[in-house]
């Protein structure tokens, strides 16, 4: 009896310094290999509120891809430059069935944390029926951006962009944690859980006016993100409220612009196609 009462302290001794030993980090990392293709299914549904001269419409958008990215090359650095194409599959407005409009080609840039730094290239031909919704503005939004070193439970880390054009620029400032570790589709993967604010101040073209937008997104994204170094799925939520100043697409000569207000209330969800 006397031996097992001194071995009970050694064992709970034991007990208390083996979960302060083990290490509970892990590395995020994008996982960039020159050549790799990965396919997604892309949901976005958007409620568009458009006020001009105290008249508001508001229509109902949804819309679905199938979202391909393939790595174009990678730097020494880290990151690289990725392709990525955006083929729709259905699109309806106030639940009437529309032309979904052309497949769009995008080459972004993006840093060893997987943040985009750039959209090199976007689509031509006809106007996009989602210019509301801002494309290029979304795709950063997609997946989340990486810690750049080894994050444990509960950690925390900010990020921010500027992205510009001859149309304008936006800029996005994230706060993100690791809020947890699991398993997603038989994968081991990182829950990370972000906030961020977006300033906009651009030009974009609409089907019969071409619109100066200044305001702000807000939202949130919950993504897992798999420890192999891709994102598995994503869902975010996030509102736009932005000051418009439409004008005819032409210039036409003696016609005023209209001063307006845009809001756009948007949820998209993003998974890996197994």
């Amino acid at each position: 009896m006397a031996a097992v009462r001194r071995l009970a302290p050694l064992l709970l001794a034991l007990f208390v310094l083996l979960p302060a030993c083990a290490d509970p980090r892990v590395s995020l990392g994008s996982g960039l290999e020159e050549g790799t293709r990965l396919r997604y299914s892309l949901r976005l549904l958007a409620d568009v509120e458009r006020t001009l001269e105290d008249e508001t419409r508001v229509e109902r958008v949804e819309a679905v891809f199938r979202a391909s990215q393939e790595v174009l090359e990678t730097f020494a650095s880290g990151g690289g430059r990725v392709g990525v194409t955006l083929d729709p599959i259905s699109l309806t407005v106030n639940d009437q069935p529309q032309s979904a409009g052309p497949t769009q080609d995008f080459v972004v840039l993006l840093s060893p944390d997987g943040e985009i730094e750039e959209v090199e290239e976007g689509a031509d031909g006809e106007p996009d029926p989602l210019v509301p919704v801002g494309i290029e503005r979304l795709l950063p939004r997609l997946r989340p951006v990486l810690p750049g070193g080894p994050v444990a439970p509960g950690d925390t880390w900010i990020s921010g962009a500027v992205l510009s054009d001859e149309d304008g620029s936006f800029s996005i400032e994230a706060r993100s944690r690791l809020a947890a570790l699991g398993e997603v589709a038989g994968r081991p993967a990182a829950l990370v859980r972000t906030t961020y604010t977006s300033p906009v101040d651009r030009r974009e073209v609409f089907a019969n006016a071409v619109a100066d937008l200044r305001g702000r997104d807000v939202g949130t994204q919950e993504a897992w993100f798999s420890l192999e170094g891709n994102l598995v799925r994503s869902e975010g939520d996030s509102v736009g409220r932005y000051a418009v100043t439409f004008r005819p697409p032409g210039g036409e000569a003696g016609v005023e612009p209209v001063e307006g207000r845009l809001r756009v209330r948007l949820r998209t969800e993003m998974r890996l196609i197994v």
